[in-house]
């Protein structure tokens, strides 16, 4: 069965086990998981038309995220469907947010693919899980990336503009071949909600040592993502952003191939 995933690490979680110990740090879960994930289902409406369909049909889904945590690892997951696209690539930038609201930072990676996602048994098997644990771990800063996997040109067509940017993703030397050019723009939810300003929020909880570098490049995500706030409205940073202006010119040709498929099914009905 197709899934996408989100696979977050906590980062410097060793010292804080050792600090604040483990009950307090599953408790710190516990809360993260029921503001983000547990606060209420997922209510998708839309046209779903993949897979295996020949039209765009109007649906109503409501669906909760599946999610596990262990050690330093929080994994979310739902089988992969138009309608689920969109909400939960939003659920991911909530929990990175709300993460960091709490002093927890995390790093983490989107994928897709086939395999298996049964929670009772704790059996999470799939290229799509080692595809997104190879790439969390080669990341240099706090956020999400997307895999190749998750480039998929009918998922991407599910997601907002403003949901994702094209960035070069720092990663660990010799790790370049992992990433994908797009990442979720995670900062753009936090200013949405208003709370303080993101920047002052990592400098806040910033470290010196080896994990200094990751607030660095988290805080440079965030200038960059305040100073390309309206990119998929300027054709300007459209032309400079290839990757994702391919994926927008793809999504105006399936839509029109789309509208005229309804139009012609609805002459012949």
């Amino acid at each position: 069965m197709p899934w996408m995933i989100g696979l977050f690490d906590v980062l410097g979680f060793s010292q804080r086990i050792a600090t604040d110990g483990a009950e307090k740090v599953f408790s710190d879960y516990k809360t993260l998981i029921e503001s983000v994930v547990k606060i209420d289902p997922m209510r998708c409406l839309g046209l779903a038309r993949w897979p295996g369909e020949s039209v765009r049909v109007p649906a109503l889904f409501t669906t909760e995220v599946r999610y596990t945590y262990f050690s330093d690892t929080i994994l979310l997951w739902l089988p992969l469907h138009p309608l689920f696209a969109g909400p939960f690539v939003q659920r991911c930038s909530d929990l990175i947010c709300e993460a960091l609201q709490m002093g927890i930072p995390l790093r983490g990676t989107i994928a897709l693919g086939e395999g298996f996602m049964h929670k009772q048994s704790g059996t999470f098997l799939g290229s799509h899980i080692v595809e997104a644990a190879r790439l969390e771990a080669a990341q240099n800063w706090i956020g999400v990336a997307f895999a190749p996997s998750a480039t998929w040109g009918k998922f991407m067509a599910e997601l907002s503009p403003t949901q994702i940017t094209e960035y070069e993703i720092p990663v660990k030397d010799g790790k370049e071949d992992l990433r994908s050019p797009i990442a979720l723009d995670w900062p753009r939810r936090w200013r949405e909600s208003k709370k303080p300003s993101l920047q002052d929020k990592l400098r806040q909880l910033a470290v010196p040592g080896n994990l200094a570098i990751y607030y660095n490049e988290a805080i440079a995500f965030a200038d960059w993502s305040e100073k390309h706030h309206n990119w998929h409205e300027r054709s300007d940073i459209q032309n400079r952003f290839k990757h994702l202006r391919m994926r927008l010119e793809s999504e105006l040709v399936e839509n029109e191939r789309s509208s005229e498929m309804d139009t012609n099914q609805a002459k012949s009905s």
